[in-house]
């Protein structure tokens, strides 16, 4: 009777522990560290860029923390993205050279139209087009709300971006940590930690596989590196939580997604962002 009450008691335990688990996972179960590889260390800073043997247009956006479109509508670079070693790549805008008609003076003698005569013009010049260009206009007003969305609204939460068996922090020399990675399961589901939009979507990245970045706002990135499979499409609006991909070992040695969280180019303790367990 005692053996058989013993065991009774040990088969209930585990089976409370089972049930346990089963509605109450947890992203990390075990945490050690690893040193960051180059690519997790790199940051490019400042408004100009030289370019290095082995750089891609893809790394100098990711790097400096910009949209690789975006650098290549200010470089006039276009698709496949092709740079090569010493050019100079511009970070940033030239505002000096933006809408330069602003500066121009009116001709001398130039009559200034009334507004009986500003409105006139306007409606010989919208004519049968008036819809279309009113559509137009809202378009263009909802893309630029999305815009600022993205600028203006601080990230008030994080989440974690997937539920693994091992979490391991990568850390610099300094004892810093860089990234994490999440080892689990072929296929696990892979989340939008914060909102934002994806401005990279593919592999050309070194090291990283199939790899999605998405911004957030003026200030901060978030990356998801070797994936199995890439679910989203770039210049795509994503929502937190949203599933965005599924998780894999492209680039990689084992099934695991590396999550970087990066702030003005340079990758930051995401510990510090994502909710603790």
């Amino acid at each position: 009777m005692e053996i058989k009450s013993l065991l009774l008691f040990v088969s209930t335990l585990l089976l409370l522990a089972a049930c346990s688990s089963q509605h109450n996972p947890a992203p990390v179960i075990s945490l050690s560290t690893k040193v960051a590889t180059p690519q997790n260390l790199t940051v490019i800073e400042g408004n100009e860029y030289i370019v290095q043997k082995g750089d891609t247009l893809f790394a100098i956006a990711f790097y400096s923390g910009n949209d690789y479109q975006y650098l290549s509508k200010i470089n006039n670079i276009p698709a496949p993205y092709i740079i090569t070693k010493g050019q100079l790549i511009r970070l940033k805008a030239d505002v000096n050279n933006q809408d330069i008609n602003k500066n121009i003076a009116p001709e001398q003698g130039e009559r200034k139209l009334s507004k009986i005569q500003v409105d006139h013009t306007k409606q010989q010049a919208y004519g049968v087009n008036k819809k279309e260009i009113h559509r137009k206009n809202q378009d263009k007003k909802q893309i630029a709300s999305n815009n600022t969305d993205i600028k203006a609204k601080a990230i008030k939460d994080w989440i974690w971006p997937a539920i693994g068996t091992h979490t391991i922090a990568t850390v610099g020399d300094d004892g810093s940590k860089r990234g994490l990675d999440i080892k689990g399961r072929l296929g696990t589901e892979i989340k939008a930690s914060a909102k934002g939009k994806v401005v990279y979507a593919g592999n050309a990245l070194k090291g990283y596989g199939n790899l999605i970045i998405i911004k957030h706002n003026d200030e901060y990135l978030s990356a998801y590196a070797h994936n199995e499979a890439i679910l989203v499409r770039e210049q795509m609006y994503v929502k937190q939580g949203q599933k965005i991909a599924t998780m894999g070992s492209s680039g990689a040695s084992d099934v695991m997604l590396h999550f970087e969280i990066r702030k003005k180019g340079k990758s930051v303790d995401p510990f510090r962002y994502l909710p603790k367990q």
